[in-house]
């Protein structure tokens, strides 16, 4: 399979765990909650080694660097930081990347 098969594979996860539990993200835009899909896609990338690593922001989420990702985070970020570490407790590898 290809990376970009992988990756959108990833990123229909998100979107999924983002529409059940939109933790606190209920006052965000709709380029803000696009931001955070993409992040969000790129935090389960980058745990479960699909493509390319994230960014600083992402690697500090991944490794659990809560004052690296604070300090790392945008306006957005900042804001769904609880959202990323709720969906990074809670999705699993789907069985099509294992």
């Amino acid at each position: 399979m290809e990376a970009f098969e992988q990756i959108a594979i990833v990123k229909e996860e998100v979107k999924s765990y983002l529409e059940k539990y939109p933790y606190r993200l209920e006052s965000l835009s709709e380029s803000e909650l696009d931001h955070v899909l993409n992040i969000g896609t790129s935090i389960l990338c980058t745990k479960w080694e699909v493509g390319h690593p994230g960014g600083g922001f992402v690697e500090a989420v991944v490794n659990n660097n809560l004052m690296a990702a604070i300090s790392r985070a945008d306006s957005t970020n900042i804001k769904a930081l609880p959202f990323y570490c709720q969906m990074l407790y809670n999705v699993g590898m789907p069985a099509e990347l294992a």
